[in-house]
């Protein structure tokens, strides 16, 4: 595993790699409050050149970021700067919710650059306009919250959405170590983040989905009944796409269930 550092427009950029360049490529976007340490465990089950990016504004204590820089428009751009650097032509694609809603924007943009698209408990977007417009006042009051308060309260509020209930039967160091990484978060970058790419200010991608030209699989936990339901209408809608359930886990399959997760990537579930 090597840790590395690229500039795209301005901005500094941090990763881990495994294996060679010149060797199938993966990359993958971490979700809200994550970092490139997210998927190490998958990352290392696997072949082949290996990329886990810390998103930008994420990670371990980053710099404040400019919120022009944090819209899902610019990161894409980003995405693209930093795969021509690393000279990957095409790349398998591994996103997680917030990082999977970034990916999904990728591969409608950029879909030559991509091999096969995964996509974790993620969503096109929001659809209706008057939903879209209550999911963005949501966000501001989360960011407010964010601006006013300390980042503990916010963690141990965020970890208590129900989206997460599943956590709460990991082991106590399990649950620790995913507190730990969101506590090292910036916090200024956080709230630009909600209200700059949350789920109702990215564009709705529902409308182009017909027209996704790559191979996509849908990956949803069993006890996350919302995004399954999510990943059932994206699976009608995508032209190719395989739609995989794991058993007896939540939101954060990766997290919850890394070997079978794994597994799914090397096409063996």
């Amino acid at each position: 595993m090597i840790k590395q550092h690229l500039k795209s427009r301005g901005q500094v950029y941090s990763f881990l790699t495994w294996g060679q360049p010149d060797t199938e490529a993966w990359l993958f976007l971490h979700g809200f409050m994550g970092s490139q340490s997210d998927f190490v465990p998958v990352a290392q089950a696997l072949t082949g050149y290996r990329i886990s990016l810390n998103l930008l504004g994420f990670g371990s204590q980053p710099p404040a970021i400019p919120p022009k820089r944090l819209t899902m428009t610019a990161q894409i751009r980003d995405l693209a700067d930093l795969l021509t650097q690393l000279q990957v032509k095409k790349v398998n694609l591994v996103g997680y919710s917030m990082g999977g809603r970034l990916a999904l924007g990728f591969a409608l943009a950029r879909p030559d650059l991509i091999n096969h698209l995964y996509l974790e408990s993620s969503t096109a977007g929001i659809a209706d306009a008057k939903q879209r417009r209550e999911r963005q006042l949501h966000d501001q009051k989360l960011a407010r919250y964010l601006r006013c308060n300390d980042l503990a309260s916010f963690v141990d509020q965020w970890g208590q959405l129900p989206l997460f209930a599943s956590q709460h039967q990991l082991s106590l160091k399990q649950q620790q170590r995913m507190r730990q990484q969101r506590l090292m978060q910036n916090p200024i970058n956080l709230a630009h983040s909600l209200e700059k790419m949350g789920t109702g200010s990215q564009p709705n991608f529902w409308p182009q989905l017909a027209h996704l030209a790559v191979k996509v699989t849908l990956i949803t936990g069993q006890l996350d009944q919302k995004f399954s339901r999510i990943g059932e209408k994206l699976q009608r809608m995508v032209p190719v796409a395989q739609w995989i359930i794991v058993p007896k886990v939540g939101h954060n399959v990766h997290f919850e269930a890394p070997a079978t997760f794994a597994t799914i990537l090397k096409g063996n579930l």
